[in-house]
């Protein structure tokens, strides 16, 4: 096993740089083409700056796999011995900081997200308090040390890997503006289907394609022994996974499958249980007005009004479920109830209603985009100027509203998305710090501490959960993420919005 490090990655790579400007005028970069030469990320968090210099603005991102358009010569070496590469679409890339001009290790690191789906990854938590995330291919006695129990451990492995999963975030069908476009469809084709046809507990982190071999070891884990168990994880934590490769060290039979993290480690997949992730989402407005109401109890009947008298019916709704009214209400024996489009009658007590706004923020001019959370009902809204596009339930801080300084509560306030990343990790305190999450998906930060972030480890929107964050399902995570600024560009794991600039984000009572 090869760590990066040893294969030169630290600069000694790069060609001959050019210096194409100061450090005070403008860079007259060309507008470089897709097809151009690459570079490639071998540790997360390498940024993308503004300008060629240290010190410079931080326009983005990139990750561990990325692989990304560069130009062909440096743009001069001050303060980065590799040269600073111009990437596209725009900004420039220290080589030896994170990154290689070796595009040929593409393949041998840690595959890149893909931000077309609800999930950019495929995740699991960790089945067991300790779970080992190994530095490279472990050797028997590695895993003896780390799994003393790995024996009684693998034989409840197999019984329940025949265990059927359904449907899963990315089984729903998105279209171009990533709005669900349907109910979720399970192909052939779809996360961790088997051989024959099935999901299931032993094939979720399966990723077909044939023989895939151990990662090298990304820069961030190098300094470790290849080999020894870098962390143990907490029960519940969890986990995404790239890709995976098994290893049968006897030869014969079923190997052992090991999934490999973002940042390059290496996890039993036996010890991940599959999140496949909610395939609830909410409701595209483009097709359905306001108001829109949904259900937030159980055991919710439709109810009918007849001279004045309400009658309860046979029909549930489910819970979560939305409901079209019409904005018509009575009230019967001090109840209220609100008419739904399809004719029937819910009471009021049982519903979260995004109401018809008819007074708007200053802001809510021309096709701006704004997001619109409320804290009492659980709900955002994506506008566009004063046209609602989109409405779905959220969990904010747990405390609701009380003093986000000392509590658990989501702050109130204007706020603009100041940063966008494709994953980040969690603070444990939106987890009621009982596991970590490393790799949440879809993260807009709008303050320190303070980010609207996809939850694939719960369905529990619709109630205040979390501490300062506000956390919506992954469907509904993807949709708002593409279309709030700052956009992330092809290849980057993350963009920054300069000052005053980023969608704006109303947190309200």
């Amino acid at each position: 096993m090869m760590a990066l490090g040893a294969l030169g990655c630290t600069g000694a790579d790069a060609g001959v740089g050019l210096s194409k400007g100061t450090a005070q005028g403008p860079l007259e970069v060309p507008e470089l083409s897709a097809e151009g030469p690459k570079l490639v990320a071998v540790r997360p968090g390498v940024p993308v700056l503004e300008r060629p210099e240290a010190g410079a603005r931080k326009l983005g991102e990139l990750s561990v796999g990325a692989l990304v358009t560069r130009s062909v010569e440096a743009y001069g070496k001050a303060t980065c011995a590799g040269g600073w590469y111009a990437v596209r679409p725009r900004g420039f890339v220290c080589n030896g900081d994170g990154v290689t001009l070796r595009v040929d290790l593409a393949p041998l690191l840690p595959a890149p997200p893909e931000v077309s789906r609800s999930l950019p990854y495929r995740y699991g938590r960790a089945r067991t308090q300790g779970t080992p995330a190994y530095v490279g291919l472990p050797d028997p006695a590695a895993v003896a040390e780390a799994e003393p129990d790995l024996g009684r451990w693998l034989g409840k492995a197999g019984e329940r890997a025949g265990t059927l999963l359904g449907a899963a975030a990315n089984d729903v069908p998105l279209d171009g503006r990533g709005v669900p476009s349907g109910p979720p469809v399970l192909l052939p084709t779809g996360d961790g289907i088997g051989e024959e046809g099935k999901r299931t507990e032993g094939s979720f982190f399966g990723f077909g394609g044939g023989k895939a071999g151990a990662p090298l070891v990304p820069l961030p884990v190098v300094g470790g022994e290849v080999g020894a168990k870098l962390a143990a994880l907490r029960k519940g934590s969890g986990v995404a996974v790239t890709r995976s490769f098994e290893v049968n060290e006897g030869g014969e039979g079923e190997g052992r499958r090991f999934g490999v993290t973002p940042d390059g480690r290496l996890v039993p997949a036996d010890r991940l249980q599959a999140a496949p992730g909610s395939t609830w989402h909410g409701v595209d407005l483009e097709k359905v007005a306001l108001p829109l109401a949904f259900v937030h109890r159980y055991d919710v009947h439709t109810w009918e009004m007849e001279r004045g008298k309400a009658t309860e019916g046979e029909e549930e709704l489910e819970r979560h479920a939305p409901v079209p009214l019409t904005g018509k209400f009575r009230t019967v024996d001090g109840v209220r109830f609100e008419e739904a489009r399809e004719g029937f009658w819910v009471r009021a007590q049982d519903l979260v209603v995004v109401v018809k706004r008819s007074k708007f923020p200053e802001f809510a001019r021309g096709t701006t985009r704004w997001l619109d959370v409320s804290v009492a009902n659980q709900t955002l809204t994506a506008y566009e100027g004063q046209k609602a596009v989109y409405a779905t339930l959220v969990s904010t801080g747990h405390d609701q509203l009380q003093d986000p300084a000392s509590t658990a509560s989501t702050p109130r306030g204007v706020f603009r998305v100041r940063s966008k990343h494709v994953t980040r990790g969690v603070d444990t305190r939106e987890v009621q710090e009982s596991f970590d999450v490393a790799d949440a998906p879809w993260v807009m930060e709008l303050d320190p501490g303070v980010s609207l972030t996809g939850m694939y480890w719960s369905d529990g929107v619709g109630e205040p959960r979390t501490f300062h964050n506000v956390a919506l399902l992954p469907v509904d995570a993807r949709r708002i993420f593409g279309w709030a600024e700052p956009a992330v560009p092809e290849g980057w794991h993350a963009a920054y919005s300069a000052e005053g600039e980023g969608t704006i984000v109303n947190v309200r009572p």
